[in-house]
């Protein structure tokens, strides 16, 4: 052990061990998982190999451990935190046709921005690949048609500078459909409500004409002031077998 892993050591109880935790290992972004560790390290000043070991492989699952099991016994005498770190890479890190794979493949959906879609394909790159037209054309190829149109004419080589500039693009070209479609959405309001309106129009004229067809029916004899008659006229009508004056009943 070096001077400098000794100090490392000395410092482990009272501040490594107990402030510093990575999450549990991510075998989907093993390259992604080493860089938060990494940033956790560097906050923590851990410079140790054989202290940033042994954090990672408390981070480890049982399935993800056992499969390094010959190293975790055995750690390396030199480096041993670059060594596991390569080894689980390599293992659970894409090659590079997965990665090409993924590029041509990786979907843009609508409720992304376009910038979103960059960083996942900038991640996808092997760290000494540059960005080029390659990348570049992917880009393009997924966004619509009228904000493409308009990229093409710019000469942007930066890809971040390029994906900022199709979201402005981006947001300009959405933003008109959806007013359009909330347009579309109060006309159909305003459409209901004025069916609405005339079917409660029609239902009171139902409701007025069926009155007036009972009034009818019912006739003049009893449309007259019916506060004349006598009870058994009022009612049971020409049914009635008794009549008590004063009654202007003239039905017999």
């Amino acid at each position: 052990m070096n001077a400098q892993e000794r100090d490392d050591s000395d410092l482990l109880p009272r501040v490594g061990a107990v402030a510093l935790k990575l999450p549990p290992f991510w075998p989907e972004s093993a390259e992604v998982w080493f860089a938060q560790a990494e940033a956790q390290f560097n906050i923590k000043n851990v410079s140790s190999s054989t202290t940033k070991f042994y954090h990672c492989v408390a981070a480890m699952s049982q399935e993800v451990a056992s499969q390094l099991l010959d190293l975790i016994r055995t750690p390396p005498a030199s480096e041993p935190y670059e060594v596991l770190k390569t080894r689980l890479i390599k293992s659970y890190g894409l090659n590079d046709y997965q990665r090409f794979e993924n590029l041509v493949s990786l979907p843009f959906s609508g409720d992304q921005k376009p910038s979103h879609l960059m960083n996942r394909m900038l991640a996808l790159l092997p760290e000494d690949y540059k960005p080029g037209f390659i990348l570049r054309g992917l880009f393009l190829r997924r966004l619509p048609s009228e904000v493409r149109a308009h990229l093409l004419q710019e000469d942007i080589r930066d890809p971040r500078a390029l994906s900022l500039k199709a979201d402005e693009l981006y947001q300009s070209h959405v933003s008109p459909q959806v007013n359009i479609l909330s347009t579309d959405d109060s006309f159909e309001s305003q459409s209901v409500n004025a069916v609405r309106g005339l079917s409660s129009s029609a239902s009171r004229s139902r409701r007025s004409s069926l009155s007036s067809n009972v009034s009818s029916a019912v006739g003049p004899r009893s449309a007259s002031s019916s506060s004349t008659l006598c009870w058994y006229h009022r009612s049971h009508g020409d049914k009635a077998l008794k009549c008590r004056q004063p009654c202007s009943w003239s039905g017999y």
